[in-house]
């Protein structure tokens, strides 16, 4: 890998739709799939997953701790929104978050 693909990768910073930074415990609604004007949704934690070379935030499924998807394959690539992410529920309410402006 390159050295500024690693860089990239290591910044664990990632936000939801609503622009509001996705913290390591947060419950997810994300949206799976729309059938017949009825919309159908996944929800996932917010974990840290262990690789070989450096920590990677990752979301699994509410009921597993083994991880679904890296977050750096799910989000837009340069501004690191999880466009089809909320944040429903968090682990812990007095963490202050960064906020970003999303178009």
């Amino acid at each position: 890998m390159t050295e500024k693909k690693l860089e990239f990768l290591k910044d664990n910073t990632y936000y939801d739709q609503s622009g509001k930074q996705i913290l390591v415990g947060d419950l997810l609604k994300v949206h799976h799939f729309t059938i017949r004007k009825r919309i159908h949704y996944m929800y996932h934690v917010a974990v840290m997953e262990e690789t070989q070379d450096f920590p990677v935030m990752a979301v699994s499924a509410h009921w597993t701790t083994k991880p679904h998807c890296r977050m750096y394959a799910v989000t837009d690539k340069e501004s690191r929104v999880y466009k089809s992410a909320k944040i429903i529920s968090v682990l812990d309410f007095e963490t202050k978050r960064k906020k970003i402006q999303v178009k």
